[in-house]
């Protein structure tokens, strides 16, 4: 279930201080026919309608979806990525989107 707090604070989109929400929530991923669940927290700015994240140390959604999944390390995950054909990174998605 999802929680959500209203305030005013600077969006890194609109460049100005405006009214924002900060949502937590628990979203799930379906990974070769399995549910994997990830804890998300970020803001979303009430006047140009975008989200973003703040980051910090104790928080990575990836890391976390990562953990969940056994991918311990690089290698594993560009596996993943691969097999799943996912881009790893700007260069391989610009490689997918011209196949």
């Amino acid at each position: 279930m999802a929680t959500t707090d209203t305030f005013k604070a600077f969006c890194p989109n609109c460049e100005a201080i405006t009214e924002q929400e900060f949502i937590q929530a628990e979203e799930y991923i379906l990974v070769d026919s399995k549910l994997i669940s990830v804890h998300l927290r970020y803001y979303i700015c009430l006047e140009c309608g975008e989200d973003y994240e703040i980051p910090s140390e104790d928080y990575d959604p990836l890391a976390e979806l990562y953990q969940k999944l056994g991918l311990k390390t690089r290698e594993d995950r560009k596996a993943f990525f691969e097999t799943h054909r996912l881009a790893f990174n700007i260069r391989q998605m610009k490689d997918y989107e011209k196949s």
